[in-house]
């Protein structure tokens, strides 16, 4: 009970006071990502895999709980980046808030595309968990609706990709 309570202390003290690295300044209503958060969301809306790998550590976990898809290693995330965005035209990722505790690193987003062949695009909300490591990300964990996604993009719910 009183490792749940220090837990909460300490993210409260986060939330009133972000991080400057996590998040600074304000620019109608919305914070500006810096630093690793900034790094991590520019990569996925780009277009080079190699960019958001270069981020992670060499042995790091990419969880997309949606899916149910981890990836591992540098290799991991280039290799899921590269699946999503051939599966996902404009990929793009907009933060709406984060915060850092130590390694600790919370994302709330907007996580926006169109899947190929679906009659419309989607902008789900999603929420992301960092945990650094010497700078970099160890762990990521991704958390959005599946389900969101594909109504939103006229998919029935028991769509699947086509095999590549």
């Amino acid at each position: 009970m009183k490792r749940v309570l220090a837990v909460l202390a300490v993210a409260a003290i986060s939330v009133a006071v972000p991080s400057g690295s996590a998040s600074a300044g304000q620019r109608n209503g919305e914070r500006r990502p810096t630093g690793i958060v900034a790094a991590w969301a520019s990569a996925w809306s780009g277009t080079d895999p190699q960019a958001l790998a270069r981020l992670f550590t060499a042995d790091a976990t990419y969880t997309d709980f949606a899916v149910n898809v981890v990836s591992t290693g540098q290799e991991g995330v280039a290799s899921w980046k590269q699946r999503t965005d051939l599966l996902i035209a404009d990929v793009h990722v907009v933060v709406k808030e984060s915060f850092r505790s130590g390694d600790h690193v919370a994302i709330e987003t907007v996580y926006s595309g169109h899947i190929h062949g679906a009659p419309t695009p989607f902008a789900v909300p999603t929420t992301t968990i960092l945990e650094l490591r010497h700078g970099l990300i160890a762990v990521d964990k991704d958390y959005y609706s599946l389900a969101t996604v594909l109504a939103q993009s006229g998919l029935p719910a028991d769509w699947t990709p086509p095999a590549a």
